[in-house]
């Protein structure tokens, strides 16, 4: 449901969640770590027994509703964008408060993809290193803490990120800073926006709005050439970062819902990948970047 392949709907959920920046920061310092973080965030972890009462709680207060299925979720996003032009505005009120994840989503996102390399074996008989098991703990903990935000109870929630703070890492906290470095202006122009730009990011998503079949098949491209070259987490790295910038630069729920970060995240991922695309596919995911750009120039 969530992983690198997918980063931009991870960011897509991010962007409407109250917690989603904390989470983002907590991911993006997941996918830098190394062997010594790794050990440091082992030596913090708060033991089975503490864990267990966590989950408990977790579970106790899950919504009966749950997350939607990933596959309804993403078929009604596209429904309801090719629809808002015509005001049917049911869709997109739903958009801007269910998530496309949930909690073990979360989970198997730092234990399957954040911390693939710590997984041994050979074919189908993967096991992860004991000591990255119990980092892992303690990095998912922090992460599902800020995603499920207000649905625990606050001391749950400041507990279970008690140990990832006093691990002491260095956070990526700067989402004009990631690890792709062309992304790095394009996200940084973002968090400078006032009135002006936002209004003119919410009119390029609106004219070209009956053109969003082109967005699924070009951001397809993109992420099949990331993958293939071997740089999904950077640019996963840099779709996590957009998502804080989105957020920090004024964007709101209804905007995320309504497609502006969609365009935002096409925007990210071609830039990562603009020496791997046709220039076809380029200009499809750039489309709403040029023209904000040519409105404030």
């Amino acid at each position: 449901m969530y992983s690198l392949v997918g980063s931009s709907t991870v960011g897509f959920d991010l962007t409407r969640s109250p917690g989603g920046e904390r989470v983002a920061v907590v991911l993006r310092t997941g996918l830098a770590l190394g062997p010594p973080e790794v050990d440091r965030l082992a030596a913090v972890h708060p033991g089975d027994r503490i864990r267990e009462e966590w989950r408990r709680v977790r579970v106790a207060d899950a919504s009966e509703d749950g997350p939607w299925r990933a596959s309804t979720a993403l078929g009604l996003a596209g429904a309801a964008l090719d629809g808002a032009a015509g005001g049917d505005t049911t869709l997109l009120r739903q958009l801007e408060t269910s998530r496309i994840g949930d909690a073990d989503a979360v989970d198997r996102l730092v234990r399957r993809d954040l911390l693939e390399w710590t997984w041994i074996g050979a074919g189908g008989l993967l096991t992860q290193d004991p000591v990255a098991s119990l980092a892992g703990d303690v990095l998912s903990d922090a992460a599902v803490a800020a995603y499920l935000g207000s649905e625990l109870p606050p001391d749950v929630r400041r507990a279970m990120s008690r140990p990832f703070l006093q691990a002491g890492l260095p956070l990526a906290d700067d989402p004009a800073r990631t690890a792709v470095p062309a992304v790095d202006p394009v996200l940084g122009d973002l968090l400078g926006a006032d009135e002006a730009t936002r209004r003119a990011w919410r009119t390029a998503v609106e004219r070209h709005r009956a053109r969003t079949a082109e967005w699924a098949p070009a951001m397809h491209d993109a992420t099949w050439a990331l993958s293939l070259s071997d740089r999904l987490r950077s640019s996963a790295d840099a779709q996590l970062a957009a998502a804080v910038a989105f957020r920090q630069a004024g964007f709101t729920v209804q905007d995320a819902a309504y497609g502006v970060w969609n365009a935002l995240s096409g925007v990210v991922q071609a830039t990562a990948a603009l020496d791997l695309i046709p220039s076809e596919t380029a200009d499809v995911l750039l489309r709403p970047w040029r023209e904000v750009d040519s409105a404030a120039g």
